[in-house]
């Protein structure tokens, strides 16, 4: 029996032993502690020929942690005829290579993945393996946030632009024109901030639209809300994506603020303040969730959903760096 053969009698009609989780960008050993967990109740209840899989969500991607060939078989048996060329024919044995696998959620990205032991290693020699593993994931996580690094400078850099548009056309206008286009009064002393405030929103408004985007194709498609909200994978992958929202949002300002003078001291108030935030963000769309299921053949507006919750997340962002630099 061929390895392909091999493999297919064990996986064909068993299921797949699978779980998740997201990873926190401002919580490493969170991520850390959940990884073992899952990973030692996996060995606890669980074979190590049991086909499994586990999902690390991240900002702009996933990690996957399972054993080679699980996506592809053609995969498993390249790797043993690659293993058979450099130790021999005699060197088969049944235990399945371990695989780490990053694919970042971004245009041209790449799929990274490195074999980090064998399934084996894992439910034998747990403790051994274990830290090997966590430093895979590690480098990926450290790979995934300089992604969302360059992102984030992009829009930053994008912003100048649109800061300057605003401006010159706040500058063309009359008094009685801003006060019509803002709905308050703008004195020529303000132009200059409150273009920067402008250009922030618009950048911020471009990552809002993209994720409301991707949760229309990616997780409602035609389904109703209410379907969503009762499938637990969807449901959950939902509430992913609110949080990476949120952080998508902190980490634009975050980078704003490393121009900055005293920004070690500025970032550290951001990252303070998100800890109220991010709950009450999370409360915020979560009520807005209940109230759209009050009405089971109710549709959803995603675009304004996404807005109504993150706009003001942003603006409270942006309050918070004005308080610090305008002293």
């Amino acid at each position: 029996m061929d390895v392909k053969q091999k493999l297919a009698s064990k996986y064909d009609n068993i299921a797949i032993y699978t779980s998740g989780f997201y990873a926190d960008p401002e919580d490493a050993l969170g991520s850390r502690s959940k990884l073992m967990e899952t990973l030692k109740s996996l060995t606890m209840n669980q074979h190590a020929d049991t086909p499994f899989s586990l999902q690390i969500m991240t900002t702009n991607g996933e990690i996957n942690v399972m054993p080679l060939g699980l996506l592809s078989l053609d995969e498993l048996k390249k790797y043993e005829n690659d293993h058979r060329k450099k130790a021999g024919l005699n060197a088969d044995d049944d235990s399945i290579p371990m695989v780490i696998q990053f694919a970042p959620h971004t245009e041209h990205a790449k799929i990274q993945k490195q074999i980090v032991g064998t399934t084996n290693d894992l439910f034998d020699h747990f403790n051994d393996q274990f830290p090997k593993i966590w430093a895979t994931v590690s480098d990926y996580l450290d790979a995934n946030q300089a992604i969302l690094t360059d992102i984030e400078r992009d829009l930053l850099t994008d912003a100048k632009d649109v800061q300057s548009e605003y401006l010159n056309n706040f500058k063309t206008m009359t008094p009685d024109e801003r006060n019509q286009n803002v709905g308050y009064e703008l004195k020529d002393e303000e132009l200059d901030h409150f273009s920067h405030f402008m250009a922030d929103m618009h950048e911020v408004q471009a990552v809002v639209m993209s994720a409301a985007s991707f949760t229309q194709h990616e997780i409602m498609g035609d389904n109703l809300f209410t379907t969503v909200m009762n499938d637990r994978v969807l449901r959950n992958t939902f509430f992913w994506v609110l949080d990476n929202t949120f952080y998508e949002i902190m980490y634009y300002f975050i980078e704003k603020t490393r121009r900055m003078a005293d920004s070690d001291k500025i970032i550290k108030h951001l990252r303070h303040q998100k800890k109220l935030m991010i709950i009450n963000m999370r409360n915020d769309a979560f009520e807005r969730a209940q109230k759209a299921l009050d009405d089971p053949q109710q549709t959803i507006d995603l675009n304004h959903y996404f807005t109504d919750v993150f706009i003001p997340v942003a603006e409270q962002f942006s309050t918070e760096l004005d308080k610090l630099t305008s002293k």
